[in-house]
């Protein structure tokens, strides 16, 4: 470095000052300052005591867990919390944080024991009252523990933190320690359920989230005692092979499962981004107008994303257009289900049909999260493949709403089929499983049609039929604005009768629809429409209504 760039003997000592006055404002309030040897020599010994395997240590642990499992099964968060209250689970893991920060493998071994211990009886109590209870549905609170995330990852840390605070200065540790109960007896409870019901991935994801919440919090412990002076000084430690190597194995032990859970919270963060993004490319929205995002990518899985969006035109491949993209992005093929909202308008319009869908599919989330880590018992299990395989139509997606009982069924696209078509197969599939209702969503069409009578303005018998099918469709791809267009010949806007006639027949068709609760917008169709629907359709589609869902008249349909 040059002479000229170098600093000044000057500014060096005042940079030095500087950094001293922080550090004396810090220590002066506490916030990095060591307690005394003889202080720390207390909280030392007040761990080791508090860490210690007793009767009472074993009997507590008993019954915050047969309390946790209780809770869970009736999915209270209340009893949840009340068996925190009772966990003396804080007492060796503080113990156990305390070994690691003076690098301590005889403590860390004993610590160990201890919590090991505790793990087991409250597993053994959870698995023992799942046994016994006549309640073993997977409820909302045991699913919730079974896949570790970053916000359960954050809550470890803090409780840790907060734990070893309150341990040096001996001051509210009872209360920390419920937090820290928090975070670990629930997981041993799932465990003890998961054996009981014989669920692999449920093991798996419980266990998992113990000991990433343990290795958080024994590992925060560690931080602050050593950032306190609390921990053990290290010449003082007796550094033997066999210690040393037991201290590395419980280090091991508890940073792998950190480390995996670290991993899966940023790909999924990764798989998040990556969904929204080629989503929104593949309909051509902005990623606002995806209402609806779940991402789950398990350990030992394949990436499961389950999406809703908002888009001014359906588009068939789109399904598959985005799978194609995450292929090559990830290099493995994911599990995706997309759903399409069609709308051409933004604002209110896009906002009421959001909401709509989520309410009636407000269990959807939940049943993806059903469909990777859970089952239901066989009288609550939603038949969705003995539906799928009992529609004579092409089923592209199957979903569950479990609260209300229904069954949700995407048809494909066939050619030539009338709406009529889908809504008899629905009614068929309803009479398969009486405890069940299904919906059957149609394919979603732009431009649909009511006849009339070559002259007659009222809607014929075949007309209502074509009604009460659009407004059936119409529910099912919850739109509630559609736009009309009365057609009377291939000029509706030729002479007085005409326009009177085309606007009495769009009036009729606004007014049934009007009944079904749908906003509509009317107008007549002029010679160059004509021309295009005589193309098409022939005379027929010359008298009648032509229907166009979540599209707004174009420039031919005159006001």
């Amino acid at each position: 470095m040059s002479a000229q760039n170098s600093p000044s003997v000057w500014e060096t000592a005042g940079l030095k000052i500087q950094g001293r006055k922080r550090w004396l404002w810090w220590n002066r309030h506490g916030f990095t300052s060591e307690i005394s040897p003889q202080q720390a020599q207390s909280v030392r010994d007040a761990v080791e005591q508090d860490g210690r395997l007793t009767q009472r240590f074993a009997l507590m642990c008993a019954l915050s867990g047969g309390i946790a499992i209780l809770g869970l099964l009736q999915s209270s968060v209340a009893v949840v919390i009340g068996a925190m209250l009772v966990s003396p689970m804080m007492g060796p893991i503080a113990a156990l944080g305390f070994g690691f920060a003076s690098f301590d493998g005889k403590r860390v071994q004993d610590a160990a024991r201890v919590v090991l211990v505790g793990a087991v009886i409250g597993v053994l109590v959870g698995a023992g009252l799942t046994l016994l209870s006549p309640i073993k549905n997977s409820t909302p609170e045991i699913v919730a523990r079974t896949a570790p995330n970053l916000l359960d990852l954050a809550v470890a840390l803090l409780s840790g933190v907060a734990g070893g605070y309150a341990t040096v200065h001996r001051k509210g540790e009872a209360a920390i320690g419920v937090a820290i109960a928090t975070a670990l007896m629930p997981p041993l409870a799932t465990v003890g359920y998961a054996i009981a019901t014989l669920r692999m991935d449920f093991l798996l994801g419980a266990g998992l989230l113990f000991l990433t919440n343990l290795a958080a919090i024994s590992f925060s412990f560690a931080l602050v005692a050593r950032l306190f002076g609390a921990a053990r000084p290290l010449g003082n430690v007796e550094f033997k092979l066999r210690y040393m190597l037991l201290g590395i194995v419980a280090f091991a032990v508890l940073a792998t499962p950190l480390t995996l859970t670290l991993r899966r919270v940023s790909l999924e963060a990764f798989a998040t981004a990556a969904a929204r993004r080629e989503i929104a490319s593949v309909l051509q929205i902005n990623t606002p107008a995806i209402a609806e995002l779940s991402v789950s990518w398990p350990m030992l899985g394949t990436l499961q994303i389950d999406a809703m969006a908002v888009t001014p035109h359906y588009r068939d491949d789109a399904e598959a257009q985005v799978a194609l993209r995450l292929r090559r992005i990830f290099n493995s093929k994911p599990e995706l289900s997309l759903r399409q909202i069609v709308t051409a308008t933004e604002g209110p319009l896009t906002q009421s049909m959001v909401d709509d869908a989520v309410k009636r599919e407000v269990a959807l989330g939940a049943a993806a999260v059903e469909r990777q880590i859970t089952a239901r018992t066989a009288a609550n299990t939603p038949p969705v493949e003995q539906m799928r395989a009992a529609s004579r139509l092409p089923i592209t997606a199957a979903w569950a709403d479990v609260p209300s009982h229904t069954i949700f069924l995407s048809a494909s696209n066939l050619q030539e089929q009338p709406l009529s078509r889908y809504r008899a197969e629905e009614a068929l599939l309803n009479g398969v499983n009486p405890g069940w209702h299904v919906a059957l969503v149609p394919p979603f069409r732009e431009r649909l049609f009511v006849p009339f009578d070559s002259q007659s303005p009222e809607i014929g018998q075949e007309g209502r039929a074509a009604v009460s099918d659009i407004a059936w469709a119409l529910h099912r791809w919850a739109v509630k604005q559609v736009s009309l267009i009365g057609i009377a010949g291939r000029n509706s806007q030729a002479s007085n009768r005409s326009r009177a006639l085309a606007t009495s027949r769009s009036t009729a068709v606004a007014e049934a629809l009007r009944d079904a609760h749908f906003t509509t917008n009317e107008s007549i169709a002029d010679r160059a429409l004509g021309d295009t629907l005589f193309r098409d359709g022939g005379a027929a589609r010359l008298a009648g209504v032509e229907i166009r869902a979540g599209a707004a008249p174009d420039d031919s349909v005159k006001q």
